[in-house]
């Protein structure tokens, strides 16, 4: 897989880049051709757009270093087609790498110290985080992964480094990367009684660091139904139906090109609705029925949303 894919940019691509770039509902167009073997989850396609798509990264004169990556969790009933999402994305996404939750371990997602036979010491061997520097780390069933293993992700997923200290290798390693995750619920499907938060079986410090959660129910629904079923089926007869208009290697240069050569910059008039938002949402759930808010709001939630408007500028 090619890192710099903006350097094979021929003429066509660049102006058919630009020509996206110019429709005024970019970001639905983009999202109609993400995944279109796959039905509905709109808002969903949208925010993989924008998580594509990415925020600046900054880094501060005293060196603090603020992400720019979004990271995405989908917690969703079985059959919600959340796994072909991420297959999908797997194949648009500049350098992405998929792992599955049962298989990893948290020395295969961060970095392992393995004994080199040649060297006669100890050498250090990236793992998943690592190697989708700069790209998208796709973990799959992230309910399945052990606790200790489960741990590794916190550090990857705020400060983007990765630190190890075994065997005589103290190292840090950089892993600016994106994580979509996905996951079900804690008895594998939603109980439509009980509150969301009660069922997603994730330590909160973990779920506090992804920007964007989407729990996906799957509720019978006559009309839905049909819909859904008619598309599969029809698919199912004929699978050249689900071609994009936009070829999956431009979709790929597109997103490779925005995320090296665009950052913008944020207004004033940005700041204050983004401020205004922020306040209600974080003060909204003072006479919630639950009391405490399932998921808080901190200041992780406010970066978020600037990461969101600067993937969506």
């Amino acid at each position: 897989q090619d890192d710099d894919i903006t350097m094979h940019l021929s003429e066509e691509e660049f102006e058919e880049i630009k020509s996206i770039a110019r429709d005024p509902n970019a970001l639905s167009v983009l999202a109609q051709n993400l995944a279109p073997s796959i039905y509905g989850h709109e808002k969903i396609k949208e925010a993989l757009i924008l998580q594509l798509a990415g925020g600046s990264r900054k880094v501060r004169p005293d060196g603090v270093v603020t992400r720019g990556d979004l990271h995405m969790l989908l917690i969703g009933d079985p059959g919600s087609a959340k796994s072909q999402l991420l297959k999908r994305i797997a194949k648009v996404a500049p350098k992405a790498r998929f792992t599955s939750g049962k298989g990893a371990t948290a020395a295969g997602l961060t970095a392992s110290v393995v004994k080199d036979e040649f060297l006669g010491g100890w050498s250090l061997e990236a793992g998943t985080l690592v190697l989708a520097n700069h790209g998208f780390a796709i973990i799959d069933e992230l309910d399945k992964m052990g606790k200790e293993d489960r741990s590794a992700l916190h550090e990857a997923l705020e400060q983007q480094t990765i630190s190890i200290a075994k065997a005589n290798i103290q190292a840090t390693l950089r892993c600016e990367t994106s994580v979509i995750a996905a996951a079900n619920p804690k008895f594998g499907r939603f109980d439509p009684y009980d509150l969301v938060a009660n069922q997603i079986d994730l330590p909160p410090t973990l779920i506090n660091r992804f920007d964007l959660i989407f729990p996906i129910k799957d509720l019978p629904n006559r009309e839905k139904d049909e819909k859904v079923a008619s598309f599969i089926l029809n698919l199912h007869q004929d699978p050249s139906l689900a071609e994009s208009k936009i070829p999956t290697l431009l979709l790929k240069k597109y997103f490779a090109y925005v995320r090296q050569k665009i950052n913008p910059k944020i207004s004033d008039a940005a700041i204050e609705e983004l401020k205004e938002y922020y306040i209600g949402m974080r003060n909204s759930g003072a006479g919630d029925e639950a009391g405490i808010k399932s998921i808080p709001i901190t200041a992780r939630q406010l970066e978020a949303l600037i990461r969101l408007s600067e993937a969506a500028a």
